[in-house]
């Protein structure tokens, strides 16, 4: 199974092609209600593939269910959501995962502003949901023709390049790299 940590370039970078589309090859975003995985879903969805777009709450999902061809429930952070979504999805085929539901809180601009509950909950949505998401769709994974995942990074999970500053959230970046 191919396994990519990407940010923001994420489409060019697997340069999805309408050859390689159809109304078979789905694609699940997590955290697609707003901002990036919304475009995900949007962009997916004009190029033909079939999308299931996650939210923590889907009922105001509006935008994303006006292009996604299914809406689910879903809290990365919530092992028991997960355990449902995987009992809702069992036997639906996913040739593409996106894990891109991810939170970032900005307040930790130095180490004495570091909240550890806040760090603990960007671990867990940001390094732990994606992990938990993936080994609880393996199955749906396993059954799809391209078997891709992929984990939303960013530039600041790079130990190369930190500068301090945000320390849950590059911490949880530099994690989920380590984990793809």
């Amino acid at each position: 199974m191919k396994i990519r940590a990407l940010w923001l370039a994420l489409l060019a970078g697997l340069s999805f092609t309408p050859a390689q589309a159809d109304a078979e090859t789905t694609v699940l975003v997590t955290g697609a209600n707003r901002g990036i995985g919304l475009e995900y879903a949007r962009q997916l969805s004009a190029k033909g593939y079939k999308v299931i777009g996650t939210a923590r709450a889907p009922e105001r999902a509006k935008d994303l269910a006006a292009v996604a061809d299914r809406v689910e429930q879903l809290d990365v952070a919530d092992p028991a959501s997960v355990a449902a979504l995987a009992e809702r999805l069992d036997g639906v085929a996913i040739d593409i995962l996106i894990n891109n539901a991810g939170i970032f809180d900005r307040r930790d601009v130095t180490i004495d502003q570091v909240d550890f509950d806040v760090m603990a909950q960007t671990f867990a949505v940001n390094t732990m949901g994606p992990l938990r998401v993936t080994q609880a769709l393996m199955p749906n994974l396993r059954a799809g023709e391209r078997k891709v995942v992929i984990g939303m990074s960013s530039g600041l999970g790079s130990i190369e390049k930190s500068t301090g500053r945000w320390y849950a959230y590059r911490s949880s970046k530099t994690a989920l790299n380590s984990v793809n």
